[in-house]
């Protein structure tokens, strides 16, 4: 009987992980795409849009969301989301959407 050859043994195993670990990458990368291009809408579409959010602390932040006929403002923690405010006004919505569409002026002259 002959001995057993570790350095056969050994790459047989590193190839079969190897080719295990693409398959698997492969199988990600498809799940990926697919999911992507089933969830996904054009923008037109979308009737919830975030305007913006910021941080104001430690997992704390506050986000202005533009749903159809009103602005909401939406305080979110670590465990749970509150509404503030909700902005129905035309006139305080279209302030809000002409500040979000300026473009930031550089510093730079």
């Amino acid at each position: 009987m002959d001995p057993p050859n570790f350095i056969y043994t050994t790459l047989k195993m590193i190839g079969i992980l190897v080719v295990l670990i693409g398959v698997l990458y492969a199988c990600l990368h498809l799940m990926k795409r697919l999911l992507h291009t089933a969830g996904s809408t054009r923008k037109a579409d979308q009737l919830i849009r975030v305007l913006n959010v910021r941080a104001i602390g430690i997992k704390k932040q506050i986000a202005l969301i533009e749903v159809p006929g009103a602005v909401l403002v939406i305080g979110m923690t670590g465990d749970r989301m509150q509404l503030l405010d909700k902005i129905v006004d035309v006139e305080t919505r279209n302030q809000i959407s002409a500040v979000r569409c300026q473009q930031p002026v550089s510093d730079k002259a």
